[in-house]
């Protein structure tokens, strides 16, 4: 079975797209088969993965809408090898008005992915979700095995985080009990900041709550790659920015081991 990562935060421009296109990416090229899933109506993750959001036919919208659609309809092979994805456009933003009045909508997209034998083909399926907590975000927390929640350095870090845990919780009790926190990842950190190391050193005293060690810092080249529609991986596969996230891949591997040894 594949396992299933949602990346999930209330606020936008936190490093949301950027760590799942990264993670992703790194997973793909250490060979494990990987499917990344954009739930985002901005459909960023899709033009980062090297696709046109509007010249699109086949999107994550197909398989929502229609329950006879197969996964393998619908997922594109990006150009990296190992690395697939589930497309969205700006369509999405109108599903939900679409779908029928009926219990359980937001169950329609993890049915749509475990229904399908292709996905137990896949390592792991990581999702991009949009930066509220409506609709999209809560399909995605009822399909997903664990979340992983970028935090900014910003003054609005921890509200962001508390309703991130807020939503996570009632996804668990009323859609996904066995949806799990994997942890956080500090993003946009400017260590030479007194801010940057307080707000750093609050997080990590947050009881049952793992801050990944790997903290993601202000670069250009993140912030170029988030244009170029390639991971940073291949944008600048020798930059500082790509050896991070390398090493931040290597911390949600051990942590996705440990909760499996400890049957999380």
């Amino acid at each position: 079975m594949a396992v299933a990562i949602a990346c999930v935060s209330g606020k936008g421009g936190v490093g949301k797209t950027t760590t799942t296109a990264s993670l992703a990416a790194i997973f793909a090229e250490r060979g494990r088969r990987v499917l990344a899933v954009d739930m985002d109506p901005q459909s960023n993750l899709t033009s980062g993965l090297g696709f046109n959001p509007y010249g699109l036919d086949r999107t994550v919208a197909n398989l929502l809408i229609d329950p006879t659609r197969e996964l393998r309809e619908v997922v594109l092979a990006t150009r990296w090898s190992d690395l697939h994805l589930l497309a969205a456009s700006p369509d999405l933003s109108g599903i939900e008005a679409e779908l029928p009045s009926v219990i359980d909508r937001e169950l329609l997209l993890r049915d749509a992915v475990r229904r399908d034998t292709d996905a137990s083909n896949y390592d792991f399926i990581l999702f991009d979700t949009p930066p509220s907590f409506g609709f999209h975000t809560v399909s995605v927390l009822a399909a997903a095995d664990y979340v992983l929640i970028p935090v900014q350095m910003s003054g609005f870090a921890l509200k962001g985080l508390k309703e991130t845990l807020r939503t996570v919780h009632a996804a668990r009790q009323q859609l996904n009990p066995l949806l799990a926190v994997l942890g956080m990842v500090a993003t946009f950190v400017t260590p030479r900041t007194r801010f940057s190391r307080d707000l750093l050193d609050g997080l990590r005293t947050m009881p049952n709550l793992r801050l990944f060690n790997t903290v993601i810092r202000v670069t250009v080249r993140l912030q170029e790659n988030a244009l170029a529609g390639e991971p940073i991986t291949a944008y600048a596969p020798s930059s500082g920015a790509a050896a991070v996230y390398r090493e931040l891949a290597d911390e949600v591997l051990a942590a996705v081991i440990a909760e499996a040894e400890r049957g999380g």
